[in-house]
C-alpha cells in the first residue's frame, strides 16, 4: 500500500492545498526540496499520524493510497493504513529524552531459540488469523452494502410512488427515512399496517386528486338604509324662510337660471346694467332677487348637494361588489353558492333601487326647494332588504369551500402515510433478514479480531523475554563512527539503556548535530525491527543531516542509502542543497530512472514553496521541482531564474508574492560576489562596496536585502510595505549589476534560463 497523492490539505502553513492538476503522483522514491518554513515539518508530522494511526485533530487532510483508496484525517484511527516509520524532530526529542542515553535496541539472544520457535509458530497462526480477519471484514462490508442497497432501492420506489404535486412531503424521501420507519416495526405492527389492493388503489386515487384553490370572502359595504331614509326625510321636510318670488318658486329651471345670473351681477362682477338685455338693472329688482336667494337658501342647497354625493357614493360601493363564479366552488357547494349569489345580487339591486329613490327625492327637493316633497319612507316600504345577511350566508359557503381545500391536503398526507406504512411493512421481513446478516458478520469479525489481538499480545510478550541489548552497543558505536566519520563517541550499556562517552569521558551534553546523528542511527536500526516490514512499508526522513559538516554529511548519506534502498516507499525532505544533491544523484542512477515518461520512473522530485500574505500568514504548495535544480549541481542557476522571471514579470500580482524574493535575491548576490571575491568573507556590504556600480542602486539593493531576508527563511512582514513594493525595480537593479560586473557570466545565465523555460513549456 503506497501513498499516491495528498489530495487535500488544510493544515498550518498549507492554507488550502489541493494536488495540482497535472502533477505526477508520488513514486517509490521521492525527494522533496524546500527552504525552511515551507511546510516540510508539517508533512512529516502528518505522516507520523499515519504511523501511529492517530486521528487528525486540527485542519483537514485527505490522502490517496494506491491511486484510488482515499482516507481522511478523521479516519486515521480506524482505516486500513500501511506501515510507516517517520524520522523528524519529534522522533529525535522522544529518542533522546534523557541526556544520559537513549532507549535500548534489542536483538535475539542465543538462549532464546525455544521461545523464538514459539514466536515463529504464533506468527504463522497470526498470518492465518489475519487472512480470516480480511475475509470477515469483506463479509461484513458485503452484508452492510447489501442492506444499504436494499434500503436505497425501497426508498427510491416509495419516493416514486408517493411523490405528488398535492404534497411535497416525499420529494426528498431517501434510505434514512425508510430505515427509520422500518426499524420501528416488528412482525405484528407490520401486519397491521398492510393494506389490500383495493385500499391502496383508493388511497392512490385520493393522493392524486386535484384540489380547488381557496376563494376570497366578499365584503358588503356598510349601508344603513334606515339612517339614510331618516336623513333624507329630515332634509326634504325643511323649508327655507325667504321672500319668495312666485315666478321663480313655480319654475325651478328659471330659478336656477336667475340665481346663476344674479351671481354674475354681484361681487366682483357688480353691474347696474343687465348683461343679457343691456337694460338698466333696477335696484328694487336686485333687492327682490337677493331676498329670494338669501344665505339660508344657499346653505340648504349645499346640504342637499352633500347628501346627494353621499347617496351616490353608497350606490357606487354597491356596484363594486364582485361575486366569485359558481364554477370555482366544489360540486357539492355549487347549488347553494348559485342560490346565495343570486340573493346577494338581488339584495344589491333592491338596495340600489332604494338609493335611487332617495337620490330622486333629494334631487327633486334641490330643484324645487320651496315646493313640498314626498317622504322617502313610502317609496322604500316598511321592510327594506338585508344585503348584509345575504353576504354573510354567501361567505359561509365560501368558508366551507376553503375548509374542504385545507382538509384536502391533510387527506392527501394521510393517504400517503398509510401507503408508506404499507409499503414499508411489506419490506420488513427482508430488511430484518439483511439486518441480522450484518449483526452476525459484525459479531464474527469482533471475535476474530479478539483472537488476533490475543495472539499478537502473546508474541509481544515472548519477544520482550528474548530481546537483549548488550550486543548492540559495539554495533552502534561502529555505525556512529561510520555515520559521523569520527570515533570519539562510543556507546556503553548501562542498566536498560546506554551511556555515551567522548574520548572515554561520559558526555553531559550533545550538540544538535550529534543528537540528530544518534537519533537517526536509532531510527535506521529500527527499520530492521521484526514488527516492521521494510519492503512493504513507507519510510519518511525529514532533514537527517542538520548541523553536520561536509564529510559527516557524505558518510550519513551513504549509511542512509544502504539502510533504506529496499524500502517499499521512501520520502526524503531536506532544505540542505548539499544533501539534496547527494540524494538526487543516487536517484538519477536508479534502474529505469532514464525512462522518458516520468510516470515510469522509480524516483520523482518535488519542490515545496512558501509565500506570505499581507496579513503575515504563510501558505505553502507542493509542485514540480524546477529543472535547474535537478540539472545543476548548485542552486545558483535556479536563484538567478527566480530573480530574472520576477524582475521581468508584466502581469499584475499580489504584493504578498514579494515576501520571499528578497531572500532569493540575497542568496543569489552572495553567491555571485563569493565567486567574484573568493578571498573575502563575512557581511555582504564590504563585498558589495568593491563592485563598481551606481551607488544609489547599490544602496537600494542592500536596503531591501537587509530588511527582508534572514537566514534562509521567509521573514515576518513587519517592515515598511512601501519599501517591499519596490522589490521588482530592485531585482532589475541587481540583474543590471551582475551584467555590468561580468557580462559573459550574465549572458550564460540568460541562456540557461531561456533553455529551461523552453523545456518547461514543451512539457506543458
Amino acid at each position: 500500500m503506497k501513498l499516491a497523492r495528498i489530495t487535500k490539505l488544510k493544515l498550518r502553513v498549507f492554507r488550502d492545498f489541493a494536488w495540482p492538476k497535472g502533477l505526477h503522483p508520488f513514486a517509490r522514491f521521492n525527494l522533496i526540496y524546500g527552504w525552511n518554513g515551507c511546510g516540510k515539518t508539517t508533512l512529516a508530522w502528518l505522516l507520523s499520524l499515519v504511523e501511529r494511526q492517530e486521528t487528525l485533530s486540527e485542519g483537514e487532510v485527505e490522502l490517496e493510497f494506491d491511486g484510488e483508496a482515499k482516507v481522511k484525517g478523521t479516519a486515521f484511527a480506524s482505516a486500513t493504513l500501511p506501515q510507516v516509520r517517520v524520522f523528524n524532530r519529534d522522533f529525535i526529542n522522544s529518542t533522546l529524552s534523557q541526556i544520559s542515553g537513549i532507549a535500548p535496541i534489542y536483538f535475539f539472544g542465543k538462549d532464546s531459540v525455544e521461545k523464538q520457535a514459539q514466536v515463529d509458530e504464533l506468527k504463522k497462526e497470526l498470518s492465518d488469523i489475519q487472512a480470516n480477519v480480511v475475509k470477515a471484514e469483506a463479509k461484513k462490508r458485503g452484508a452492510e452494502k447489501d442492506l444499504d442497497d436494499f434500503c436505497v432501492g425501497k426508498a427510491k420506489l416509495i419516493k416514486e410512488l408517493l411523490t405528488t404535486a398535492n404534497s411535497p412531503s416525499y420529494n426528498n424521501y431517501d434510505k434514512r427515512h425508510f430505515r427509520r420507519v422500518v426499524e420501528a416495526l416488528d412482525a405484528q405492527s407490520a401486519a397491521a399496517a398492510m393494506l389490500t389492493d383495493d385500499e391502496k388503489a383508493r388511497l392512490r386515487s385520493q393522493k392524486d386528486a386535484q384540489p380547488k384553490p381557496n376563494i376570497d370572502r366578499i365584503a358588503a359595504p356598510a349601508i344603513d338604509l334606515g339612517a339614510l331614509m331618516q336623513e333624507v326625510d329630515a332634509l326634504v321636510d325643511r323649508s327655507v324662510v325667504a321672500q319668495t318670488l312666485d315666478e321663480l318658486t313655480s319654475n325651478s329651471r328659471l330659478a336656477a337660471w336667475v340665481q346663476e345670473g344674479l351671481a354674475l351681477h354681484s361681487g366682483e362682477h357688480t353691474s347696474d346694467t343687465c348683461r343679457f338685455c343691456l337694460q338698466p338693472f333696477q335696484t328694487t329688482r336686485r333687492t327682490a332677487l337677493e331676498a329670494h336667494f338669501n344665505d339660508a337658501f344657499a346653505r340648504f342647497q349645499h346640504e342637499l348637494d352633500v347628501l346627494l354625493k353621499k347617496l351616490q357614493a353608497r350606490k357606487q360601493a354597491l356596484g363594486s361588489i364582485s361575486l366569485p363564479d359558481v364554477s370555482r366552488f366544489y360540486e357539492s357547494l355549487a347549488p347553494d353558492a348559485s342560490e346565495w349569489s343570486q340573493k346577494v345580487s338581488a339584495a344589491c339591486a333592491e338596495v340600489q333601487t332604494a338609493i335611487d329613490a332617495l337620490i330622486a327625492c333629494v334631487s327633486a327637493k334641490r330643484d324645487q326647494p320651496f315646493a313640498p316633497a314626498p317622504a322617502a319612507t313610502p317609496v322604500l316600504g316598511s321592510d327594506p332588504p338585508s344585503l348584509t345577511g345575504a353576504v354573510t350566508e354567501f361567505n359561509a359557503i365560501i368558508e366551507k369551500h376553503n375548509q374542504i381545500t385545507a382538509q384536502f391536503k391533510a387527506s392527501v398526507d394521510e393517504a400517503c402515510k398509510k401507503l408508506e406504512a404499507s409499503y414499508v411493512a411489506e419490506a420488513q421481513a427482508e430488511f430484518a433478514e439483511r439486518s441480522n446478516a450484518v449483526t452476525t458478520a459484525t459479531t464474527a469479525l469482533k471475535t476474530i479480531k479478539t483472537q488476533f489481538q490475543s495472539v499478537q499480545t502473546r508474541i509481544e510478550e515472548l519477544e520482550r523475554d528474548i530481546l537483549e541489548h548488550h550486543r548492540a552497543a559495539d554495533e552502534l558505536t561502529a555505525e556512529l563512527r561510520a555515520y559521523l566519520g569520527r570515533d570519539e563517541l562510543r556507546f556503553e550499556t548501562k542498566g536498560n539503556g546506554y551511556a555515551l562517552t567522548r574520548n572515554g569521558e561520559y558526555v553531559a551534553h550533545l550538540s544538535e548535530g550529534e543528537r540528530t546523528a544518534i537519533a537517526f542511527l536509532y531510527f535506521l536500526k529500527s527499520l530492521q525491527d521484526k514488527s516492521f516490514d521494510l519492503k512493504n512499508g513507507i519510510v519518511v526522513i525529514d532533514d537527517p543531516v542538520s548541523s553536520l559538516d561536509g564529510n559527516a554529511l557524505f558518510s550519513a548519506f551513504g549509511y542512509m542509502k544502504e539502510r533504506t534502498k529496499e524500502a517499499g516507499q521512501l520520502f526524503i525532505f531536506t532544505h540542505s542543497f548539499s544533501f539534496f544533491r547527494l540524494v538526487k544523484n543516487w536517484f538519477h542512477h536508479l534502474p529505469g530512472q532514464g525512462k522518458k515518461k516520468i510516470e515510469d520512473r522509480p524516483a520523482r522530485f518535488f519542490l515545496l514553496r512558501s509565500h506570505r500574505h499581507i496579513d503575515g500568514s504563510r501558505t505553502s504548495e507542493l509542485g514540480y521541482l524546477d529543472p535547474l535544480l535537478e540539472q545543476h549541481e548548485s542552486e545558483y542557476q535556479y536563484l538567478f531564474k527566480r530573480v530574472y522571471e520576477e524582475a521581468n514579470r508584466n502581469d499584475v500580482f499580489e504584493l504578498e508574492r514579494h515576501y520571499g524574493l528578497p531572500n532569493v535575491a540575497r542568496r543569489l548576490l552572495e553567491a555571485f560576489l563569493a565567486f567574484r571575491f573568493p578571498e573575502m568573507s563575512g557581511d555582504l556590504l564590504p563585498r558589495l562596496d568593491r563592485v563598481t556600480f551606481d551607488n544609489a542602486k547599490k544602496t537600494r539593493i542592500i536596503r531591501l536585502l537587509n530588511t527582508y531576508s534572514h537566514a534562509g527563511a521567509i521573514s515576518h512582514p513587519e517592515h515598511d510595505l512601501s519599501l517591499l513594493s519596490e522589490t521588482q525595480p530592485v531585482l532589475r537593479d541587481l540583474l543590471e549589476l551582475m551584467e555590468a560586473v561580468d557580462k559573459e557570466h550574465y549572458d550564460g545565465l540568460i541562456k540557461v534560463v531561456t533553455r529551461s523555460s523552453a523545456e518547461e513549456q514543451g512539457e506543458a
